[in-house]
């Protein structure tokens, strides 16, 4: 099969990531929630395509990727991790972004880091039920940070693992870790060749385009700074109201 665009090695970036988009829905594929059911995503008899997002370093991008998707029509999978030291999960932003992302039609799930709650099927469900009845509504679905053996192929009666034997295996998985995008030449060969299902995790945060790893850690320490000063100032104002400037902005990373 012919495709209509080549992926470019070059650079991340929106310009990029839209690229991958248009190829993907070109190559006739359906954007899938994970939170569908099993029948109605029938991966041996269709084109299946889960974009998954670990949010481990930047909501705001994970926003700006959302609203992306909502213009060209597809659906995203997003999930928050509530013990990141990169953002608070709490924070009014990222409730909001959660709300909005949600609103969009994507599903957002949580990120969960097995070295905090685990694998255990009941403390995942117990956490889930915790954030939806006291913090914020999400979905059923969830991903692993650096996801040990113990979760790879298993599946949760009560809650849809991206690890899960029926959407992951080699054959279908791609990721741009560690901020690569070796992954474009098989993510074409395998639109190409038509693999019934494609499950790709793509990191927020590397979508942002900067000039070099130095601009990016900049980026990130001006808006840790920003929150702290905003903590600072709401707090503890007689304090620090005269060391702290009152000046914020709007931040990329």
């Amino acid at each position: 099969m012919a495709l209509p665009y080549q992926l470019d090695y070059a650079t991340f970036g929106e310009d990029s990531f839209r690229n991958i988009l248009d190829t993907v829905l070109d190559g006739g594929y359906r954007f899938l929630r994970f939170d569908e059911s099993m029948d109605a995503i029938s991966l041996e008899r269709r084109r299946a395509f889960h974009l998954r997002h670990d949010v481990d370093i930047s909501p705001a991008m994970a926003l700006r990727l959302g609203e992306i998707e909502r213009e060209h029509g597809a659906v995203g999978n997003f999930f928050f991790q509530i013990n990141a030291e990169t953002y608070s999960f709490f924070a009014h932003e990222t409730l909001e972004t959660i709300r909005d992302l949600r609103g969009m039609g994507h599903c957002v799930g949580l990120h969960i880091d097995e070295l905090l709650i685990g694998s255990d099927e009941r403390a995942i469900e117990r956490t889930l039920d915790w954030v939806v009845d006291h913090v914020v509504a999400i979905d059923r679905a969830v991903s692993f940070h650096r996801p040990s053996a113990a979760v790879l192929g298993r599946r949760y009666a009560g809650f849809m693992n991206s690890y899960d034997e029926r959407v992951f295996d080699a054959d279908s998985y791609l990721s741009d870790s560690r901020r690569s995008l070796a992954f474009l030449a098989s993510l074409t060969d395998w639109i190409a060749q038509g693999r019934p299902h494609i499950q790709l995790l793509l990191h927020p945060e590397w979508w942002r385009e900067v000039s070099s790893i130095d601009q990016f850690w900049t980026l990130l320490k001006d808006r840790r700074t920003d929150q702290l000063r905003r903590y600072m100032l709401g707090n503890f104002p007689k304090v620090f109201a005269g060391v702290l400037s009152q000046n914020g902005g709007k931040h990329q990373i």
